[in-house]
């Protein structure tokens, strides 16, 4: 098999506890059976930014205390659906999913913030993967908000505290003349227990 290779993007992840991403693989999982393409070309992770270089321990622990501060105890949520701009080196792809009830400001970052390329919003959930030349992905566009688009395939509605962030490796990989997407998420740094 001939397989040529890219360099690898960057991203800082925000990644639900593993029964809520159980939630949200069912729904990629029906979409796949059915026909959609690009559910495995991305995590079940929330793409926050792109990074210039990945975030160290420090870092990382930063940015979960800031979010975990910033999300005041709340749990997340997920909204509608939506899409979101994939900022990679591949900048013709949207990733389309759940949204969540959080948004990501700059300050959030501080001292980290030298790494941080781009803030992607909306914060999404990623379930599918969509080229922006396909015809999926004018459909995806035209029904983000809806909370039944794919038609029959309503999104799960659920709801989190646990969650850590992460660095996101993410490339695409020519394998026989067909691009494939491959991504590894690094170590985890988990956000702390809200204060009650």
């Amino acid at each position: 098999m001939k397989t040529d290779k890219t360099k690898a993007s960057i991203f800082l992840v925000l990644v639900p506890h593993n029964d809520a991403r159980g939630e949200i693989r069912k729904y990629s999982q029906s979409l796949f059976k059915n026909g959609f393409k690009g559910v495995y070309g991305f995590p079940n992770a929330v793409p926050i930014a792109s990074l210039s270089k990945p975030l160290n321990s420090d870092e990382l622990k930063y940015i979960a205390k800031s979010i975990r501060t910033a999300a005041a105890g709340e749990k997340f949520k997920t909204l509608e659906t939506a899409c979101a701009s994939f900022l990679s080196d591949e900048n013709s792809l949207t990733v389309f999913g759940p949204r969540l009830n959080f948004n990501i400001t700059q300050d959030m970052f501080a001292d980290t913030g030298l790494k941080i390329k781009t803030l992607i919003s909306p914060l999404i959930v990623g379930s599918w993967l969509i080229p922006k030349t396909s015809e999926q992905h004018v459909h995806a566009r035209a029904n983000a908000g809806s909370q039944s688009y794919p038609p029959f395939y309503p999104f799960p509605e659920t709801s989190f505290r646990a969650a850590a962030v992460a660095n996101m490796f993410w490339r695409p990989v020519n394998e026989n003349e067909e691009i494939v997407y491959k991504w590894k998420i690094g170590k985890l740094s988990w956000l702390s227990r809200p204060v009650k």
